[in-house]
């Protein structure tokens, strides 16, 4: 049956089941026709939000075995389902429309394992009929160790896999790739894989990429120094490899993706950035140059020169896992200037609805697609020339280091799907490939086609287009093209663009020269410091003279100052002041001098942190089968009374500290302690089954990061506990009564993770059943406490 034929019998199967269960709506209505008049009202008017696909902004879509639900005017239709992709991670377009896409063999092993057993793959998708479904998958590499992103970029396909980058080339014509190299090694891989993620192209023609966990790397840098860190770090450098530097540094163990505004500005979604509040962990931030972030963590952060209290996080997500991100640019779709975030965990996708804030901005999240189904998990989103986006779902294969996936499913597939506004007329030739591109025209940098402007970037980056350039309407990518030529002419016309009047080219031309760190810009950026009230445009202009490092910008930054400016712009004035390291005319008790001057003394002091201990992980015992059935009967007996759990009971017990205890490690909203996992939204990532194992077969399944560490000093001493706390030379451990004890690095002989929970079994003898019920239906539903604006309202 053709594929359109399909779509048109499922759209319309979808139309009459809403109808059907719409009139079984008011044939039960009619039913209990008994009710009081008010109820039978308030029941109808229940019923029917239930059913009807448009509920508070958004509708539904069923593709077997997901319900959808999408916000409102937008479409979701599966394009490549096995066997075209198994397991899909990342995706990535190269200039024809081929989607190449990492696909996992469903290997759970820790990375390092796999690094020595490499069997992952790329694929090669192709929609031979241009109608948006693929239609032909080829194996264009395999042998791959755990991928951690792609990238298509001038004829090559790059590949993160710690510990390295590979560029993958085929040179034969033949669709598969018969060259492989090392674009750049890490030096670091860790058991969960998070020491790299990317890479990803950044508007600015830079590759970038992010280091994760807390294992040292060494690396020279485009300034000669060689450093080392063990601090999350967001790197880039040209695409040949060269003016290597850090963007941003961090204390978050996971940073994963990255999104790109057309000015240049820069998005980071990853875990662990926040633990200072309930509801918090995950997030977005806007990763500004220089900037430090969270989570606070003195043992890796301690070397870096920080200009004040880590920079804020854009958006709070909770729980949330979230991996891939884009901005997308194509205006026809409504999302242009939004960013879309895939969250693993939640089974979503986020909205983030940018507006300016300060020199930053602010985020209006909400729920843009979410499965019903736990094992639909979402790793990568990408926007495609139509303006449409591609969201991979990488089924249920993972479970290493993460929370909601202690139990792998590798028969449980995963599948691309496209989401798309409805109706969406098809775009002609959205890639301009009727297009010469051995001759290309500078007037298709205004073409409103962003795939034909992207390319028309790189394709028009000529010294013979300057003047041309010179000429086009289309300001900033007529500044991205002048960019990525070399030599003074290129420079001079950016330069007079730091003077326009639209500060979106202000922002893209400052960005320009602070990567080229023009020192001929100097003047115009301290014109723009004493003269210019938008406080992006400040930023950048700060920015750009810390890079350039001109002593007489010192004052100027100085005089810009202000203590009631927002942190952004705080930090773009005091990290520039550092770069520029001139001190000498600046006033002595100034708050910016002081700081400024601690930062220069660490910059030239070794921190010699005592030598961390390997904390070992140790396999899990797999219960044998008499076990296993008898905790399946255990959990299958209780499940019997989830029906009949009461929310408000389970409250009151959750917060009754006699009994039942869970404040007293746990946090929930405002009350409680952060030792075991925080429970504000823990409805969204866990199923009813889930909490219920949790609580009565705690050691089944631990939270990453809530497992026991049992400590052996050189002395012979045992301390156990979880580890809450680390600095330069001191580990914390608090034991499940919340006493910590301080161990320090040097005493410590060895030290494993424990496969028993800190949380103590017996739970199911203390409570009864029915106590157990109502505290796991109150835990599943408060699975909001979510930052304003964020999903869909609740339903009571």
């Amino acid at each position: 049956m053709p594929k359109k034929k399909r779509k048109d019998i499922r759209r319309s199967w979808v139309i009459l089941s809403d109808w059907m269960r719409l009139r079984s709506v008011f044939c039960l209505a009619r039913f209990v026709g008994g009710l009081p008049k008010g109820r039978l009202a308030a029941f109808i008017t229940l019923c029917v939000a239930c059913v009807l696909s448009k509920v508070n902004g958004t509708e539904t879509v069923t593709i077997d075995p997901h319900t959808f639900t999408i916000q409102d005017g937008y479409d979701v239709v599966q394009v490549a389902a096995p066997p075209l992709v198994k397991r899909p991670m990342h995706m990535c377009f190269d200039n024809d429309g081929v989607l190449y896409v990492t696909d996992s063999s469903g290997n759970t092993d820790k990375a390092p394992v796999q690094l020595k057993d490499p069997q992952h793959r790329v694929l090669r998708l192709v929609d031979r009929d241009g109608d948006g479904i693929f239609d032909e998958s080829t194996v264009f590499a395999d042998s791959l160790p755990l991928p951690e992103g792609i990238l298509v970029h001038d004829g090559s396909v790059y590949v993160g896999a710690p510990p390295h980058i590979w560029e993958l080339r085929d040179t034969t014509g033949d669709y598969v790739a018969d060259e492989r190299s090392v674009w750049f090694d890490g030096g670091s891989i860790e058991n969960c894989g998070n020491d790299m993620h990317g890479p990803y192209y950044g508007t600015d023609g830079f590759f970038y990429w992010c280091k994760g966990a807390f294992a040292p790397q060494q690396h020279q840098l485009a300034n000669s120094r060689m450093r080392t860190s063990r601090a999350a770090h967001i790197y880039r450098a040209l695409p040949d490899g060269s003016q290597l530097e850090r963007v941003i540094t961090g204390g978050m163990n996971n940073p994963v993706g990255l999104a790109f505004s057309a000015t240049g500005e820069r998005f980071l979604s990853g875990t662990f950035f926040d633990l200072s509040a309930a509801g918090r962990r995950d997030g977005v931030l806007h990763a500004v140059y220089g900037g430090i972030y969270g989570r606070k963590n003195p043992r890796v952060l301690a070397p870096h020169p920080a200009t004040g209290d880590l920079l804020p996080v854009l958006s709070h997500l909770g729980p949330a896992a979230p991996s891939g991100i884009v901005m997308p640019q194509n205006a026809a779709v409504g999302l242009g200037g939004d960013l879309i975030c895939t969250e693993f965990n939640t089974r979503r996708l986020s909205r983030h609805q940018l507006s300016h804030a300060g020199s930053s901005f602010d985020a209006k999240v909400s729920t843009f697609l979410e499965s019903d189904q736990t094992d639909f998990h979402p790793t990568d989103v990408i926007e495609d020339a139509d303006g449409s986006l591609l969201v991979a779902d990488t089924g249920s294969w993972y479970k290493i280091c993460c929370p909601t996936s202690k139990i792998a499913k590798p028969d449980i597939l995963g599948a691309i799907y496209r989401v798309q506004k409805k109706d969406m007329a098809q775009a002609d030739d959205p890639r301009g490939l009727a297009f010469d591109w051995q001759n290309p025209e500078v007037e298709w940098l205004s073409d409103e086609r962003p795939a034909v402007v992207t390319r028309a970037v790189e394709c028009l980056a000529a010294k013979e287009n300057i003047e041309l350039l010179c000429l086009s309407p289309a300001r900033v990518n007529a500044i991205w093209t002048l960019h990525r030529i070399p030599g003074r002419y290129a420079r001079d016309v950016i330069r007079q663009c730091i003077k326009s009047s639209d500060p979106e080219v202000r922002v893209a031309a400052i960005q320009s020269v602070a990567l080229w760190r023009d020192k001929n810009a100097v003047n115009s950026l301290i014109d723009v410091l004493s003269k210019t009230e938008n406080p992006h445009v400040l930023r950048v202009a700060a920015m750009a003279l810390g890079r350039i490092g001109q002593a007489q910008a010192t004052v100027p930054l100085l005089e810009c100052y202000s203590a009631e400016m927002d942190p952004f712009l705080k930090h773009a004035l005091t990290y520039a002041i550092y770069e520029i390291g001139e001190l000498n005319s600046l006033p002595k008790q100034h708050p910016v001098t002081k700081r400024v001057q601690r930062m220069l003394k660490l910059d030239r002091t070794t921190i010699r942190s005592a030598k961390y201990p390997e904390i070992e992980f140790i396999k899990a015992d797999k219960p044998g089968p008499e076990a296993v059935a008898r905790q399946k009967k255990q959990l299958d007996r209780l499940a019997v009374f989830l029906p009949q759990g009461d929310a408000q009971r389970g409250e009151k017990l959750f917060h009754n500290r006699e009994k039942e205890k869970c404040v007293t490690c746990h946090l929930k909203g405002s009350e409680g302690v952060r030792l075991g996992p925080d429970l504000t939204r823990i409805g969204a990532i866990r199923s009813e089954r889930d909490l219920l194992e949790a609580i009565v077969l705690p050691s089944a399944s631990i939270s990453r990061y809530h497992e026991t560490v049992n400590v052996v000093t050189h002395d012979g001493k045992v301390i156990s506990g979880l580890l809450v706390k680390e600095d330069v030379s001191t580990m914390f451990l608090a034991s499940a009564e919340g006493a910590m004890q301080a161990v320090a690095y040097a005493d410590i002989d060895h030290a494993r993770y424990s496969n028993v929970s800190l949380m103590p079994e017996g739970y199911g003898k203390i409570l009864t059943p029915n106590e157990i019920a109502d505290i796991v239906v109150y835990l599943k539903r408060s699975d909001g406490l979510r930052p304003a604006g964020y999903g869909r309202p609740t339903r009571e």
